[in-house]
This record gives C-alpha cells, sequence and structure tokens, in this order.
C-alpha cells in the first residue's frame, strides 16, 4: 500500500507560462506570503510616527515635525519620499492588498466550482458517479492518494470498504455496477473555505479602495466655535455640549453633542459618544479624543480693563481669552501676558491627597525657568498675582474625525466572511473521498482519492485498514 500526501494531485510539471502564472497565483504559500507583507506595513505604521490625513499646510507640517522623536529628525526628508509616513495611504500597503486581491480571486475561482459540484454530488449522486472517470479529482486542500491491489472478488472488496466508511461515520453513495463510490464528511466546510477566499477579496478590495478613494479630515472643534471641513465646503460644525463621566481632567468616557451648520441639515444635531463612530449621511463620525483644556482671562485689578495674552502655538495671535491644554502637548500649555512681562503655564495637580478635578496654573518671570508661583485651582477660581486677577475655567476640545467614502463596509464583511470560514473549519474539517475498485489479472484493483483540509488527520492510518487487507497482499504504485 502507498499513501501519497501533496497539496494537489495533479503535480504534472508544464512550461507553459499562464498554467504557470496560474498555479503561482493559486498557491496557498502566496496567502502566507501577502499576509505577513500586509502584517509589516501595518506593525511600522504603529512603530514610525504617521503624519494625520489633514496636515496639508506647511505650518501644519512643520508643527508635527518638531513632535518627531529627534532620532528621526536626521532620516525625516528620505523617509517622507519614500511614504513611510504615510504607509496606510502609500504603494507599500496598496501592492500587498492588490496581490492579496488578486490570490483571492484566483482561489474562488478555483474553489467555488469545485464546491457547487461537491454540493450537487450530495443530491444527484448517481450523475456525479456516472461523469466521474478522473482518477485524480481537484483537490482544494490535503490530498492524499491510495492504490491496493487483492487477490479477491472485486464486488467484495468494493462493498466491505463503503461498509468500513459508513461505519466510521462517513455519508456513503456508490454506483454498484461501475464499482465507484463516494464518501464524505463535514461537507459545507469546502463552502466555509470559499467563505473565506471570499472574505479575504473583499477585505483587500474594500481597504484598497478606502486607501485609494476614501477622505479622512480630523478636526478640532473648540466650544461655541463654528468649524469647516478642508474639502467639503458645505459642512460646518459647531461643538455645542460635552458631558463628561468620572474625572473631567482625564476622560475615559463622554458624549458629545455637535450640530451641523448647515441649510441642508437645518442644523441638525449629532450625538457621540467618546471613542465611538456613527454613519452621519454618507460619512463615518469618530469622536477620537477629549482634550480638557482651561480657559483663562486675565484683567487689571486697579484700572478693571482687560488685558490681551499671547498663545504659544503657531499662528497665534493677542486674544483676550486663552485656551490652554491640559494633555502635556507642549507649548500648548504656556501662554503670556507681555505686559506684565510674564509667562503663564498650567498643569495638572501632582500633590498628594489633590482632587481629580484640581489643576495648577504656574507665573514665570522673563526668561526664568522655575516659577515664582503656583496655584492650585478648581474650575471657576480666580486668583490675583501682581495686580493682575485671572480667572480660569475649565472645558473641553474635541477631536473628530470625518471618513468620507464607505468602503470600509466592504472591508468589515470581509473579516466577516474571514470569521465565519474560520470558525466553521475549527470545529469540523471536510473530508472527501472517491472510491474505484477494477478487475485486474488475479484480483482487483482499489484506488481511493481524498481530499481533506485537516492539516494532522490519522487518515493514513484509517486508509491502510480499508477492505481488509491482509499482510500478504500486494501494493502497487498508482
Amino acid at each position: 500500500m502507498l499513501i501519497e500526501d501533496g497539496t494537489s494531485a495533479r503535480s504534472t510539471w508544464t512550461t507553459d507560462l499562464p498554467a504557470l502564472l496560474w498555479r503561482g497565483l493559486t498557491s496557498p504559500q502566496l496567502t502566507l506570503v501577502a499576509l505577513l507583507w500586509l502584517s509589516g506595513v501595518i506593525g511600522l505604521s504603529y512603530i514610525i510616527p504617521q503624519s494625520p490625513y489633514s496636515l496639508d499646510e506647511p505650518l501644519a507640517y512643520s508643527q508635527w515635525f518638531a513632535n518627531m522623536p529627534p532620532f528621526l529628525w536626521p532620516w525625516v526628508d528620505d523617509l517622507r519620499a519614500l511614504g513611510f509616513f504615510q504607509l496606510r495611504t502609500s504603494a507599500w500597503l496598496r501592492l500587498p492588498l492588490a496581490l492579496l486581491l488578486l490570490h483571492a480571486l484566483a482561489l474562488c475561482a478555483s474553489a467555488l466550482p469545485v464546491a457547487w459540484q461537491r454540493t450537487r454530488a450530495r443530491s444527484e449522486p448517481a450523475r456525479f458517479l456516472e461523469r466521474s472517470r478522473d482518477e485524480t479529482p481537484p483537490a482544494l486542500g490535503r490530498s492524499l492518494g491510495l492504490a491496493v491491489w487483492r487477490a479477491a472478488v472485486a464486488e467484495h472488496m468494493f462493498s466491505n470498504t463503503l461498509q468500513q466508511l459508513a461505519q466510521d461515520g462517513y455519508t456513503v453513495r456508490s454506483d454498484p455496477r461501475a464499482r465507484v463510490g463516494l464518501a464524505w464528511r463535514g461537507c459545507l466546510g469546502w463552502w466555509a473555505l470559499c467563505s473565506i477566499y471570499l472574505g479575504l477579496a473583499l477585505l483587500a478590495m474594500g481597504l484598497l479602495l478606502h486607501s485609494w478613494l476614501s477622505r479622512t479630515y480630523v478636526l478640532r472643534l473648540q466650544p461655541g466655535q463654528i468649524t469647516s471641513v478642508p474639502g467639503l465646503p458645505d459642512l460646518a460644525l459647531q461643538l455645542e455640549e460635552t458631558q463628561i463621566t468620572g474625572n473631567p481632567l482625564d476622560p475615559l468616557e463622554g458624549v458629545v453633542q455637535v450640530r451641523r451648520v448647515d441649510a441642508a441639515s437645518g442644523g441638525e444635531m449629532i450625538t457621540l459618544p467618546l471613542h465611538a463612530g456613527r454613519l452621519v449621511g454618507a460619512m463615518w463620525w469618530t469622536v477620537v479624543d477629549i482634550t480638557p483644556m482651561v480657559e483663562v482671562t486675565a484683567r487689571d485689578a486697579h484700572r478693571d480693563e482687560t488685558l490681551e495674552l499671547w498663545s504659544f502655538v503657531p499662528s497665534a495671535r493677542a486674544q483676550p481669552r486663552a485656551r490652554l491644554s491640559l494633555s502635556d502637548e507642549g507649548d500648548a500649555s504656556f501662554v503670556s501676558l507681555p505686559t506684565r512681562n510674564v509667562t503663564l503655564r498650567v498643569g495638572r495637580a501632582s500633590q498628594h491627597g489633590a482632587s481629580p478635578s484640581q489643576f495648577t496654573l504656574s507665573f514665570f518671570r522673563g526668561l526664568e525657568t522655575e516659577p515664582v508661583w503656583t496655584a492650585a485651582l478648581h474650575d471657576g477660581d480666580e486668583l490675583l498675582f501682581d495686580g493682575v486677577r485671572y480667572r480660569t475655567s475649565l472645558s473641553h476640545d474635541v477631536q473628530l474625525r470625518v471618513q468620507q467614502g464607505l468602503w470600509w463596509v466592504v472591508a468589515a464583511l470581509g473579516w466577516l466572511g474571514v470569521a465565519l470560514g474560520g470558525v466553521w473549519l475549527a470545529l469540523r474539517r471536510p473530508i472527501w473521498l472517491v472510491v474505484r475498485v477494477k478487475d485486474e489479472a488475479g484480483g482487483c484493483r482499489m484506488t481511493i482519492w481524498v481530499d481533506t483540509l485537516a492539516p494532522h488527520s490519522p487518515l493514513p492510518g484509517q486508509l491502510r485498514t480499508l477492505g481488509r487487507l491482509s499482510t500478504g497482499e500486494e501494493s502497487l504504485d498508482r
């Protein structure tokens, strides 16, 4: 007896170029190559800082560059030219996605007809058995072949083999006249395999089109301020209210209300939970972050007049009210009062026993690096320093991501198809057997062809017991 194991029973080498390309495109190893390539690109996108989609202006890019780790500064220009700072929208990601798409479509073209043929064979076994003349039918998984000669009556050997398969839990159909039989178990697993291939195709196509055609806008909304969306002139948003659950200085949960300021929506109010998305029109809106901010105003305590403050952020100008970040965003935490040569900085209270909602306001004179005074404050507190009355209030900015294009829905359907097919195959692996017995001189010859998706199974040992072979029987190669 001889057991052959391989991914395909059709191993004839060919020099035909289209056939070679098709064999390479349908190779199971190509799935691993494409997925490893994608995993590497996605992994690098989390290691190498990626520039946000909204950084189109030189000033915005300069600000992003200033936040880069210093060890990357010498290579920033070269890495940017190679697309390493926009990996998720560059050819580094699109090429493996295109390869995976072509590969999955080719596998679907190979697997779907075979799965359909085997489904039809279950309902119409007679027609399938009548047409089944190929010694090595198309294989979808791990193929095994057996050929054995025995000095016995062909009818007896054929019936005994099918009885053993039926006792092992296989569904058996046969044509006794032609001595051809079918046996299968978990036949829906072939459609689960097709579901994985279709899912990979949809996943690759959705991600590829999303990377190519979709547009993502990252907006920073401030209370009471109307913000327009670059690239969408008809869309303007206004942050109406932010409700924080828990510590207001460390928002982990919250709900944001945003108003669409345009004639088409009629001032529609949209409610968005933190870190959750919502489909609005043909766009997907997600509240990415809620940033605690401290609003500071300064008034001369003697003349009772408002003093103008200068923020340290780019493109800042003198304003009677400054908004400072409590999220350690560098210059965004500083503001200057030039008329008094004083710089202010907000920060989180670090003293032992400080209230969770307490923050600090530090005062620096001139170019000094150490504060001359630091006060602990709550929302709405006032304090007097060097003849100036400072009033503070706590508010929140919202970072909103707007994704235009719904190709991600196609990718989500692909993930679902891959997950469902993978779960089904994990629970039950399909097995398909074709048994043939032919008369030969002095006895009969039995061939069994098996296709299974089980990577490790006791099938070889089971095949050797079929037909109730004795130790004196001779084995032949197919």
